[in-house]
C-alpha cells in the first residue's frame, strides 16, 4: 500500500487547451476569478497548477490558497 507522500501521479497533459490556457494565465500574471460552490468567488493570480490542485495569490501578506481543481466550478480571466 502506498502512503499519500508515495503518490505517483499521472502528468499534467499541456495537450489540453484548458491546461494551457491556464498556463498562459500564470505565465502573464492575469488576475482570474475562481468560482468554488460553498465558499464563493476567489480572486487573485494563478501561481501553478498541478494535476490535483491550482494556487492562488490572493493578496500579498497572504500565502497561497490551494483549490482543488474538481472544486472550481468556473475559473474566468479579469484583465
Amino acid at each position: 500500500m502506498q502512503s499519500f507522500l508515495e503518490k505517483q501521479g499521472t502528468a499534467l497533459d499541456t495537450s489540453q487547451p484548458s491546461i494551457r490556457h491556464l498556463q498562459d494565465l500564470i505565465r502573464h500574471k492575469t488576475p482570474v476569478a475562481v468560482q468554488v460552490p460553498g465558499v464563493g468567488e476567489l480572486e487573485g493570480i494563478l501561481h501553478w497548477q498541478d494535476i490535483d490542485y491550482l494556487a492562488l495569490k490572493q493578496d500579498e501578506n497572504r500565502p497561497l490558497t490551494l483549490i482543488n481543481r474538481a472544486a472550481a466550478a468556473t475559473i474566468r480571466a479579469l484583465g
